[in-house]
C-alpha cells in the first residue's frame, strides 16, 4: 500500500491539481493524508478527484472548518488525529512540537506547519513533515511517499 502526504497546501490550487494528477496517474497511491493547512474549502473539491480515500487534519490557517468538513464529507479532523491503516499505527498533527514524543508504538508520525521538509528515523518510528505543497516560505514544492510494503518514506520535490 502507497500512501501520499501532504501539508500546508495554503489554497495553492494549481499545486494541488498537479500533485492529484501525480497521484492519480504516476505514483498511484492508495491513501493521502493531509497534515494541515488546506486553508479554505474550495481545496477540498481539487482533493475529491483523488482516485483514493483520504484524511486530514486541521491547521493554524484552517479558518472555515465546517465548509472543509462539509465538503470532505467529515474526513477532516482536529488534531492529533490517531489512524490505524492497514495495521500500522500513524499519529496526524499539523503542528510538530511534541513529534519526538510520542510513543514508538505509532510506527509514523506526521506533522507540517514549518514549510520545511524533515523525515527522521527514531527506533522503528519514522517521524515526516513533508514540507509545504504551496512552495510558500520554503520556496520548495514538496510531498512524501511511503510504500507499507517494505515501510520505506521518501519526500520527493513537486
Amino acid at each position: 500500500m502507497k500512501i501520499g502526504i501532504i501539508s500546508d497546501t495554503h489554497d495553492n490550487l494549481i499545486n494541488l491539481e498537479k500533485i492529484v494528477k501525480i497521484f492519480n496517474e504516476d505514483l498511484k497511491i492508495d491513501f493521502l493524508i493531509h497534515c494541515g493547512d488546506v486553508c479554505s474549502p474550495f481545496a477540498i473539491n481539487i482533493l475529491s478527484k483523488l482516485k483514493c480515500d483520504y484524511v486530514g487534519v486541521f491547521g493554524n490557517n484552517d479558518g472555515e472548518w465546517l465548509g472543509i468538513q462539509k465538503l470532505s464529507k467529515g474526513r477532516f479532523f482536529k488534531p492529533p488525529l490517531l489512524r490505524n491503516i492497514s495495521g500500522v499505527k500513524f499519529a496526524i498533527m499539523h503542528e510538530g512540537d511534541l513529534a519526538e514524543y510520542i510513543d514508538e508504538k505509532v510506527d509514523f508520525v506526521l506533522f507540517g506547519h514549518t514549510h520545511n521538509s524533515y523525515l527522521k528515523k527514531k527506533g522503528r518510528q519514522t517521524i515526516i513533515n513533508p514540507g509545504t505543497l504551496s512552495g510558500y516560505v520554503s520556496g520548495k514544492s514538496t510531498y512524501a511517499i511511503i510504500d507499507l510494503t517494505d515501510m520505506k518514506s521518501e519526500i520527493l520535490e513537486l
